[in-house]
């Protein structure tokens, strides 16, 4: 069952992360998918901050991964650089994340990943933005 929210803001749109990265217990995939200036970096950090990371959390676009501690692991891809699906294999993409890990992976509509929770980001005209939660939560 999809659920949507509607965020006034980047702090409600981290708020909203927050609530779901609370509820994450590790082993999940996280796509966040919409345009640029949608939110993803926004939900990102409070998805971070519900899993308990402490430090600045940022899009890695030019390392492509970035590693955090808190209660459980998290693993943030950014594969807005990336031109195919296939550059992933070369890269490892999910394979050396452990089982405790929240892997989320921003631009995640580049990929297809069984079993993963999609997080889907609209700007409205309004400002608002529209965000679409699908998949196993």
């Amino acid at each position: 069952m999809d659920h949507e929210w509607t965020s006034r803001s980047a702090e409600e749109t981290r708020a909203l992360g927050q609530a779901m990265g609370s509820s994450l217990r590790g082993g999940e995939v996280v796509l966040l998918c919409g345009d640029l200036g949608a939110g993803k970096t926004h939900f990102a950090q409070g998805v971070a901050r519900g899993l308990g990371v402490t430090a600045a959390v940022v899009s890695p676009t030019f390392t492509l991964a970035a590693h955090y501690e808190g209660r459980v692991p998290l693993v943030h891809y950014d594969l807005y650089r990336l031109a195919s699906a296939d550059e992933l294999a070369g890269l490892g993409f999910l394979q050396a994340d452990d089982a405790r890990t929240v892997s989320l992976v921003e631009w995640g509509d580049r990929v297809q990943v069984a079993g993963a929770i999609r997080v889907t980001l609209h700007l409205q005209a309004d400002g608002t933005r529209r965000i679409t939660v699908a998949g196993s939560e």
